[in-house]
Protein backbone atom coordinates (compact mmCIF):
# COMPACT_ATOMS: atom_id res chain seq x y z
CA UNK A 1 0.00 0.00 0.00
CA UNK A 2 3.02 2.29 -0.34
CA UNK A 3 2.79 5.47 -2.43
CA UNK A 4 -1.01 5.05 -2.74
CA UNK A 5 -2.49 8.40 -1.78
CA UNK A 6 -5.58 7.51 -3.83
CA UNK A 7 -6.35 4.71 -1.34
CA UNK A 8 -6.60 7.27 1.47
CA UNK A 9 -9.89 9.16 1.31
CA UNK A 10 -11.75 11.43 3.75
CA UNK A 11 -13.77 8.52 5.16
CA UNK A 12 -10.69 6.37 5.84
CA UNK A 13 -10.32 5.67 9.57
CA UNK A 14 -7.05 6.18 11.44
CA UNK A 15 -5.65 6.18 14.93
CA UNK A 16 -2.46 7.79 16.25
CA UNK A 17 -0.05 6.36 18.78
CA UNK A 18 3.18 7.60 20.35
CA UNK A 19 5.35 5.44 22.66
CA UNK A 20 5.96 8.22 25.21
CA UNK A 21 5.40 11.99 25.48
CA UNK A 22 7.84 14.36 23.78
CA UNK A 23 10.14 16.32 26.08
CA UNK A 24 10.66 20.08 25.76
CA UNK A 25 14.12 19.44 24.28
CA UNK A 26 12.64 17.08 21.67
CA UNK A 27 10.03 19.65 20.69
CA UNK A 28 12.81 22.22 20.23
CA UNK A 29 14.79 19.78 18.06
CA UNK A 30 11.64 19.06 16.05
CA UNK A 31 11.05 22.78 15.48
CA UNK A 32 14.59 23.98 14.79
CA UNK A 33 16.23 20.96 13.12
CA UNK A 34 13.44 18.94 11.49
CA UNK A 35 10.98 21.63 10.40
CA UNK A 36 13.38 23.19 7.81
CA UNK A 37 13.77 19.75 6.19
CA UNK A 38 10.16 18.54 6.22
CA UNK A 39 8.37 21.85 5.60
CA UNK A 40 5.47 23.61 7.29
CA UNK A 41 2.70 21.19 6.25
CA UNK A 42 4.52 18.07 7.46
CA UNK A 43 5.47 19.84 10.69
CA UNK A 44 1.84 20.86 11.20
CA UNK A 45 0.64 17.32 10.48
CA UNK A 46 3.00 15.90 13.11
CA UNK A 47 1.79 18.34 15.76
CA UNK A 48 -1.87 17.84 14.81
CA UNK A 49 -1.56 14.06 15.08
CA UNK A 50 0.32 14.44 18.38
CA UNK A 51 -2.46 16.61 19.81
CA UNK A 52 -4.97 13.77 19.30
CA UNK A 53 -3.00 11.26 21.41
CA UNK A 54 -4.53 10.71 24.85
CA UNK A 55 -2.83 9.72 28.12
CA UNK A 56 -3.15 6.06 27.16
CA UNK A 57 -0.73 6.68 24.28
CA UNK A 58 -3.44 6.14 21.65
CA UNK A 59 -5.97 8.43 20.03
CA UNK A 60 -9.61 7.72 19.34
CA UNK A 61 -10.60 6.46 15.90
CA UNK A 62 -10.83 9.43 13.55
CA UNK A 63 -11.66 10.07 9.91
CA UNK A 64 -9.18 11.69 7.57
CA UNK A 65 -11.96 14.23 6.99
CA UNK A 66 -11.19 15.44 10.54
CA UNK A 67 -7.59 16.12 9.50
CA UNK A 68 -8.78 17.98 6.41
CA UNK A 69 -10.97 20.22 8.59
CA UNK A 70 -8.35 20.83 11.29
CA UNK A 71 -5.48 21.58 8.88
CA UNK A 72 -7.53 23.17 6.09
CA UNK A 73 -5.63 21.29 3.38
CA UNK A 74 -6.53 18.60 0.84
CA UNK A 75 -6.20 14.85 1.32
CA UNK A 76 -3.42 14.85 -1.26
CA UNK A 77 -1.48 17.47 0.71
CA UNK A 78 -1.95 15.37 3.84
CA UNK A 79 -0.55 12.33 2.04
CA UNK A 80 2.42 14.33 0.76
CA UNK A 81 3.14 15.62 4.27
CA UNK A 82 2.79 12.09 5.62
CA UNK A 83 5.40 10.80 3.17
CA UNK A 84 7.86 13.48 4.30
CA UNK A 85 7.42 12.45 7.93
CA UNK A 86 7.86 8.79 6.99
CA UNK A 87 10.99 9.46 4.95
CA UNK A 88 12.72 11.35 7.76
CA UNK A 89 11.80 8.71 10.36
CA UNK A 90 9.25 10.75 12.35
CA UNK A 91 6.25 8.63 11.33
CA UNK A 92 5.62 4.95 10.70
CA UNK A 93 2.38 4.08 8.91
CA UNK A 94 0.61 0.74 9.29
CA UNK A 95 -2.57 -0.40 7.57
CA UNK A 96 -5.14 -3.09 8.37
CA UNK A 97 -7.83 -4.14 5.91
CA UNK A 98 -11.34 -4.41 7.32
CA UNK A 99 -13.98 -6.17 5.22
CA UNK A 100 -16.64 -3.66 6.31
CA UNK A 101 -14.77 -0.42 7.01
CA UNK A 102 -12.02 -0.75 4.40
CA UNK A 103 -8.38 0.10 5.16
CA UNK A 104 -7.74 1.32 8.69
CA UNK A 105 -4.53 3.25 9.26
CA UNK A 106 -2.37 3.39 12.38
CA UNK A 107 0.03 6.34 12.53
CA UNK A 108 2.85 5.83 14.96
CA UNK A 109 4.70 9.07 15.78
CA UNK A 110 8.41 8.58 16.41
CA UNK A 111 10.58 10.79 18.58
CA UNK A 112 13.12 13.03 16.84
CA UNK A 113 16.74 12.03 17.22
CA UNK A 114 18.59 13.56 20.20
CA UNK A 115 20.84 16.47 19.17
CA UNK A 116 24.01 14.40 19.62
CA UNK A 117 22.79 11.58 17.38
CA UNK A 118 21.31 14.05 14.88
CA UNK A 119 24.63 15.83 14.29
CA UNK A 120 26.51 12.52 14.12
CA UNK A 121 24.16 11.34 11.34
CA UNK A 122 25.64 12.39 7.99
CA UNK A 123 22.32 11.92 6.16
CA UNK A 124 20.40 14.23 8.49
CA UNK A 125 23.15 16.86 8.64
CA UNK A 126 23.55 17.02 4.86
CA UNK A 127 19.76 17.19 4.40
CA UNK A 128 19.58 20.06 6.89
CA UNK A 129 22.53 21.77 5.19
CA UNK A 130 20.76 21.61 1.82
CA UNK A 131 17.63 23.09 3.45
CA UNK A 132 19.08 25.99 5.45
CA UNK A 133 22.59 26.64 4.06
CA UNK A 134 25.97 26.65 5.79
CA UNK A 135 25.50 29.83 7.82
CA UNK A 136 22.26 28.68 9.50
CA UNK A 137 23.64 25.17 10.00
CA UNK A 138 26.62 26.64 11.87
CA UNK A 139 24.29 28.61 14.15
CA UNK A 140 22.12 25.56 14.87
CA UNK A 141 25.17 23.42 15.59
CA UNK A 142 26.55 26.02 18.01
CA UNK A 143 23.16 26.18 19.73
CA UNK A 144 22.87 22.43 20.30
CA UNK A 145 26.49 21.33 20.78
CA UNK A 146 27.31 20.35 24.39
CA UNK A 147 28.99 22.98 26.54
CA UNK A 148 31.70 20.99 28.32
CA UNK A 149 33.62 22.68 31.12
CA UNK A 150 37.41 22.43 31.18
CA UNK A 151 38.18 20.34 34.28
CA UNK A 152 41.95 20.56 34.02
CA UNK A 153 43.36 20.85 37.51
CA UNK A 154 40.18 19.60 39.20
CA UNK A 155 39.87 16.31 41.10
CA UNK A 156 36.71 14.20 41.15
CA UNK A 157 35.77 13.71 44.81
CA UNK A 158 32.17 12.55 44.25
CA UNK A 159 30.75 9.76 46.43
CA UNK A 160 30.12 6.38 44.81
CA UNK A 161 26.71 4.74 44.66
CA UNK A 162 27.60 1.97 47.12
CA UNK A 163 28.94 4.55 49.58
CA UNK A 164 25.53 6.20 49.88
CA UNK A 165 22.80 3.71 48.98
CA UNK A 166 22.02 0.28 50.37
CA UNK A 167 22.17 -2.30 47.61
CA UNK A 168 22.03 -6.08 48.02
CA UNK A 169 23.50 -7.88 45.02
CA UNK A 170 21.65 -11.10 45.84
CA UNK A 171 18.39 -9.30 45.01
CA UNK A 172 19.34 -9.36 41.33
CA UNK A 173 18.86 -13.13 41.39
CA UNK A 174 15.75 -13.25 43.59
CA UNK A 175 13.99 -10.45 41.67
CA UNK A 176 15.29 -11.46 38.25
CA UNK A 177 11.85 -12.19 36.71
CA UNK A 178 10.38 -8.86 37.75
CA UNK A 179 13.48 -6.97 36.60
CA UNK A 180 13.32 -8.70 33.21
CA UNK A 181 9.65 -7.80 32.76
CA UNK A 182 10.37 -4.15 33.59
CA UNK A 183 13.30 -4.08 31.17
CA UNK A 184 11.35 -5.72 28.33
CA UNK A 185 8.48 -3.26 28.70
CA UNK A 186 10.84 -0.51 27.55
CA UNK A 187 12.09 -2.44 24.52
CA UNK A 188 10.40 -1.23 21.34
CA UNK A 189 9.10 -4.25 19.36
CA UNK A 190 9.07 -2.20 16.13
CA UNK A 191 11.79 0.47 16.42
CA UNK A 192 11.60 3.42 14.07
CA UNK A 193 13.68 3.28 10.91
CA UNK A 194 16.84 5.32 10.63
CA UNK A 195 16.96 7.73 7.66
CA UNK A 196 19.16 6.27 4.94
CA UNK A 197 21.03 7.75 1.99
CA UNK A 198 20.67 4.52 0.01
CA UNK A 199 18.93 5.02 -3.34
CA UNK A 200 18.47 3.21 -6.64
CA UNK A 201 20.76 5.49 -8.66
CA UNK A 202 23.85 3.65 -7.35
CA UNK A 203 24.27 -0.04 -8.24
CA UNK A 204 25.54 -1.50 -4.98
CA UNK A 205 25.74 -5.08 -6.36
CA UNK A 206 27.93 -3.92 -9.26
CA UNK A 207 30.14 -2.01 -6.83
CA UNK A 208 30.56 -5.12 -4.60
CA UNK A 209 31.41 -7.29 -7.62
CA UNK A 210 34.01 -4.74 -8.69
CA UNK A 211 35.87 -4.64 -5.39
CA UNK A 212 35.65 -8.43 -5.00
CA UNK A 213 37.31 -8.89 -8.40
CA UNK A 214 40.19 -6.84 -7.01
CA UNK A 215 40.36 -9.01 -3.90
CA UNK A 216 39.18 -6.15 -1.65
CA UNK A 217 36.84 -6.73 1.31
CA UNK A 218 34.34 -4.46 3.02
CA UNK A 219 35.37 -3.01 6.40
CA UNK A 220 34.06 -4.55 9.63
CA UNK A 221 31.18 -2.03 9.85
CA UNK A 222 29.73 -2.90 6.44
CA UNK A 223 26.37 -1.17 6.95
CA UNK A 224 28.04 2.06 8.08
CA UNK A 225 30.40 1.97 5.09
CA UNK A 226 27.45 1.43 2.73
CA UNK A 227 25.84 4.62 4.07
CA UNK A 228 29.18 6.39 3.59
CA UNK A 229 29.39 5.29 -0.05
CA UNK A 230 25.85 6.47 -0.82
CA UNK A 231 26.43 9.79 0.94
CA UNK A 232 29.51 10.48 -1.20
CA UNK A 233 27.57 9.34 -4.29
CA UNK A 234 24.76 11.80 -3.51
CA UNK A 235 27.17 14.53 -2.46
CA UNK A 236 29.63 14.45 -5.37
CA UNK A 237 27.91 12.24 -7.99
CA UNK A 238 30.67 9.60 -7.83
CA UNK A 239 29.95 6.63 -10.11
CA UNK A 240 30.34 2.95 -9.24
CA UNK A 241 33.58 2.64 -11.25
CA UNK A 242 35.12 5.72 -9.63
CA UNK A 243 34.07 4.45 -6.19
CA UNK A 244 35.79 1.12 -6.93
CA UNK A 245 38.91 3.06 -7.94
CA UNK A 246 38.91 4.96 -4.63
CA UNK A 247 38.63 1.62 -2.77
CA UNK A 248 41.60 0.22 -4.73
CA UNK A 249 43.73 3.03 -3.26
CA UNK A 250 42.38 2.74 0.28
CA UNK A 251 42.66 -0.82 1.59
CA UNK A 252 44.87 -2.54 4.15
CA UNK A 253 47.37 -4.82 2.38
CA UNK A 254 47.43 -7.28 5.29
CA UNK A 255 43.67 -7.76 5.77
CA UNK A 256 42.51 -6.64 2.28
CA UNK A 257 39.78 -4.63 4.05
CA UNK A 258 38.92 -1.08 3.02
CA UNK A 259 40.40 1.53 5.35
CA UNK A 260 37.47 3.92 5.84
CA UNK A 261 39.63 6.89 6.88
CA UNK A 262 41.93 6.48 3.85
CA UNK A 263 38.82 6.10 1.66
CA UNK A 264 37.37 9.38 2.97
CA UNK A 265 40.69 11.21 2.59
CA UNK A 266 41.08 10.00 -1.01
CA UNK A 267 37.62 11.32 -1.93
CA UNK A 268 38.09 14.65 -0.18
CA UNK A 269 41.49 15.11 -1.86
CA UNK A 270 39.83 14.58 -5.24
CA UNK A 271 36.68 16.63 -4.67
CA UNK A 272 37.87 19.20 -2.14
CA UNK A 273 41.42 19.99 -3.29
CA UNK A 274 43.68 22.60 -1.79
CA UNK A 275 42.89 26.08 -3.04
CA UNK A 276 45.69 28.05 -4.62
CA UNK A 277 46.40 31.21 -2.66
CA UNK A 278 45.70 34.53 -4.34
CA UNK A 279 48.57 36.95 -4.67
CA UNK A 280 48.30 39.85 -2.27
CA UNK A 281 46.86 42.82 -4.14
CA UNK A 282 48.73 46.02 -3.35
CA UNK A 283 50.01 48.99 -5.24
CA UNK A 284 53.57 48.76 -6.60
CA UNK A 285 55.58 51.06 -8.80
CA UNK A 286 55.65 49.09 -12.04
CA UNK A 287 57.24 51.88 -14.06
CA UNK A 288 60.53 52.45 -12.28
CA UNK A 289 62.91 49.64 -11.43
CA UNK A 290 63.14 50.04 -7.66
CA UNK A 291 65.01 48.00 -5.10
CA UNK A 292 63.04 46.07 -2.47
CA UNK A 293 63.80 48.77 0.07
CA UNK A 294 62.59 51.53 -2.28
CA UNK A 295 59.46 49.52 -3.09
CA UNK A 296 58.74 49.36 0.65
CA UNK A 297 59.15 53.13 0.86
CA UNK A 298 56.85 53.57 -2.12
CA UNK A 299 54.30 51.24 -0.50
CA UNK A 300 54.49 53.16 2.79
CA UNK A 301 53.91 56.47 1.04
CA UNK A 302 51.02 55.05 -1.03
CA UNK A 303 49.26 53.80 2.09
CA UNK A 304 49.85 57.14 3.81
CA UNK A 305 48.28 59.00 0.87
CA UNK A 306 45.27 56.68 1.08
CA UNK A 307 44.58 57.80 4.63
CA UNK A 308 46.05 54.95 6.67
CA UNK A 309 47.61 55.83 10.02
CA UNK A 310 51.20 55.04 10.94
CA UNK A 311 50.02 52.18 13.15
CA UNK A 312 47.87 50.79 10.32
CA UNK A 313 50.75 50.92 7.88
CA UNK A 314 53.11 49.16 10.26
CA UNK A 315 50.52 46.42 10.84
CA UNK A 316 50.00 46.03 7.07
CA UNK A 317 53.70 45.82 6.33
CA UNK A 318 54.29 43.39 9.20
CA UNK A 319 51.48 41.19 7.87
CA UNK A 320 53.23 41.03 4.49
CA UNK A 321 56.64 40.05 5.90
CA UNK A 322 55.61 37.10 8.10
CA UNK A 323 54.13 33.66 7.65
CA UNK A 324 50.81 33.19 9.50
CA UNK A 325 52.11 30.65 12.03
CA UNK A 326 55.06 32.90 12.96
CA UNK A 327 52.71 35.86 13.17
CA UNK A 328 50.31 34.00 15.48
CA UNK A 329 53.13 32.75 17.70
CA UNK A 330 54.50 36.27 18.05
CA UNK A 331 51.09 37.52 19.15
CA UNK A 332 50.67 34.67 21.63
CA UNK A 333 54.18 35.01 23.06
CA UNK A 334 53.62 38.72 23.56
CA UNK A 335 50.76 37.91 25.95
CA UNK A 336 52.53 35.05 27.71
CA UNK A 337 50.37 32.48 25.92
CA UNK A 338 51.14 29.63 23.53
CA UNK A 339 49.87 28.31 20.20
CA UNK A 340 47.67 25.20 20.56
CA UNK A 341 47.86 22.24 18.14
CA UNK A 342 44.27 23.03 17.07
CA UNK A 343 45.30 26.60 16.17
CA UNK A 344 48.26 25.34 14.14
CA UNK A 345 45.98 22.98 12.21
CA UNK A 346 43.45 25.77 11.67
CA UNK A 347 46.06 28.19 10.30
CA UNK A 348 47.44 25.51 7.96
CA UNK A 349 43.88 24.79 6.81
CA UNK A 350 43.29 28.49 6.07
CA UNK A 351 46.49 28.68 4.04
CA UNK A 352 45.57 25.61 1.96
CA UNK A 353 41.79 26.04 1.63
CA UNK A 354 40.76 29.68 1.93
CA UNK A 355 42.71 31.09 -1.02
CA UNK A 356 43.45 34.22 1.08
CA UNK A 357 47.01 35.61 0.91
CA UNK A 358 49.17 35.18 4.01
CA UNK A 359 48.99 38.91 4.72
CA UNK A 360 45.16 38.83 4.84
CA UNK A 361 45.20 35.74 7.07
CA UNK A 362 47.54 37.63 9.41
CA UNK A 363 45.13 40.58 9.59
CA UNK A 364 42.32 38.11 10.32
CA UNK A 365 44.38 36.59 13.16
CA UNK A 366 45.16 40.06 14.51
CA UNK A 367 41.48 41.03 14.38
CA UNK A 368 40.27 37.93 16.25
CA UNK A 369 43.07 37.90 18.81
CA UNK A 370 43.78 41.58 19.46
CA UNK A 371 40.46 43.32 18.73
CA UNK A 372 37.89 40.63 19.57
CA UNK A 373 40.02 39.51 22.54
CA UNK A 374 39.60 35.80 21.82
CA UNK A 375 42.19 33.81 23.85
CA UNK A 376 42.35 31.16 21.10
CA UNK A 377 41.32 30.89 17.46
CA UNK A 378 38.06 28.93 17.18
CA UNK A 379 37.61 27.08 13.90
CA UNK A 380 33.90 27.77 13.32
CA UNK A 381 34.26 31.51 13.96
CA UNK A 382 37.51 32.00 12.01
CA UNK A 383 36.25 29.98 9.03
CA UNK A 384 33.10 32.11 8.83
CA UNK A 385 35.22 35.26 8.59
CA UNK A 386 37.62 33.72 6.07
CA UNK A 387 34.71 32.53 3.91
CA UNK A 388 33.09 35.95 3.93
CA UNK A 389 36.38 37.71 3.07
CA UNK A 390 37.18 35.28 0.23
CA UNK A 391 33.68 35.69 -1.26
CA UNK A 392 33.99 39.49 -0.93
CA UNK A 393 37.31 39.48 -2.84
CA UNK A 394 39.42 40.78 0.05
CA UNK A 395 42.94 39.90 -1.07
CA UNK A 396 45.04 42.67 0.45
CA UNK A 397 45.63 43.60 4.10
CA UNK A 398 44.46 47.19 3.61
CA UNK A 399 41.18 45.94 2.13
CA UNK A 400 40.75 43.68 5.15
CA UNK A 401 41.25 46.60 7.54
CA UNK A 402 38.85 48.82 5.58
CA UNK A 403 36.27 46.00 5.46
CA UNK A 404 36.38 45.44 9.22
CA UNK A 405 35.99 49.16 9.87
CA UNK A 406 33.13 49.50 7.40
CA UNK A 407 31.26 46.62 9.02
CA UNK A 408 31.89 48.06 12.49
CA UNK A 409 30.50 51.40 11.24
CA UNK A 410 27.40 49.73 9.78
CA UNK A 411 26.90 47.79 12.99
CA UNK A 412 26.99 51.00 15.02
CA UNK A 413 24.55 52.72 12.64
CA UNK A 414 22.14 49.80 12.70
CA UNK A 415 22.29 49.64 16.49
CA UNK A 416 21.39 53.33 16.65
CA UNK A 417 18.61 52.76 14.09
CA UNK A 418 17.15 49.91 16.15
CA UNK A 419 17.21 52.02 19.29
CA UNK A 420 15.60 55.01 17.54
CA UNK A 421 12.85 53.01 15.80
CA UNK A 422 12.27 50.88 18.89
CA UNK A 423 11.52 53.96 20.99
CA UNK A 424 8.99 55.22 18.45
CA UNK A 425 7.31 51.81 17.99
CA UNK A 426 8.14 51.86 14.30
CA UNK A 427 9.48 49.00 12.11
CA UNK A 428 13.08 47.99 12.82
CA UNK A 429 15.47 47.67 9.90
CA UNK A 430 16.57 44.09 9.18
CA UNK A 431 20.11 43.07 10.18
CA UNK A 432 22.33 42.51 7.12
CA UNK A 433 25.78 42.16 8.67
CA UNK A 434 27.83 38.95 8.29
CA UNK A 435 27.14 36.46 11.08
CA UNK A 436 30.73 36.53 12.37
CA UNK A 437 30.12 40.08 13.58
CA UNK A 438 27.88 38.66 16.34
CA UNK A 439 30.76 37.51 18.51
CA UNK A 440 30.09 36.13 22.00
CA UNK A 441 32.89 38.23 23.47
CA UNK A 442 32.11 41.93 23.61
CA UNK A 443 34.50 44.07 21.64
CA UNK A 444 36.59 46.36 23.83
CA UNK A 445 37.88 49.45 22.08
CA UNK A 446 41.57 50.14 22.77
CA UNK A 447 42.84 53.61 23.55
CA UNK A 448 45.27 55.10 20.97
CA UNK A 449 48.07 54.86 23.54
CA UNK A 450 47.40 51.18 24.28
CA UNK A 451 47.03 50.39 20.55
CA UNK A 452 50.38 52.02 19.81
CA UNK A 453 51.98 50.11 22.67
CA UNK A 454 50.63 46.76 21.39
CA UNK A 455 51.80 47.51 17.86
CA UNK A 456 55.27 48.38 19.16
CA UNK A 457 55.44 45.09 21.11
CA UNK A 458 54.30 43.15 18.05
CA UNK A 459 56.93 44.77 15.83
CA UNK A 460 59.67 43.97 18.33
CA UNK A 461 58.54 40.37 18.62
CA UNK A 462 58.33 39.94 14.87
CA UNK A 463 61.81 41.42 14.46
CA UNK A 464 63.11 38.95 17.05
CA UNK A 465 61.45 36.09 15.15
CA UNK A 466 63.13 37.23 11.97
CA UNK A 467 66.52 37.27 13.65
Amino acid sequence: MKDNWKEVHPKSIFQVTVPSPLSDQEQMILTLLYQPMIGAEAFSLYLTLLSEVEESGMSESLFHADLITMMNISIRQIQSARRKLEGIGLLTTYVQNDSELGPKFLYRLNHPEPAERFFKDEVLVLTLLNSVGQRKLDKLFNQFKPKFVNLTGFEDISSRFNDVYLFKEEQIISQNQQLSQIEQSFNDPRPSKKPSAVDKSFDWSYFIQGIERLGIKLPDNGDGFKEEVFIFHNLFGITELDMIDFCSKSFDYYTSKIDVKDFERAIYRAYDPDKKQKRSEFQKNEVAELSDEDQQTYRYNSLKMNGFSTQDIQMIMDSEKNFPLNYLEALKNGRGGYTTPQERSLVKYLVSKSGLPNSVINILINYVYNIQKQPTLKADYVNRIANEWAQSGIFSPEKAIEHVREIAKKGKEQKQTRQRYGQNNRPIRQETLPDWVDNPIEEKKLSPERQAELEKELRELLNEEGD
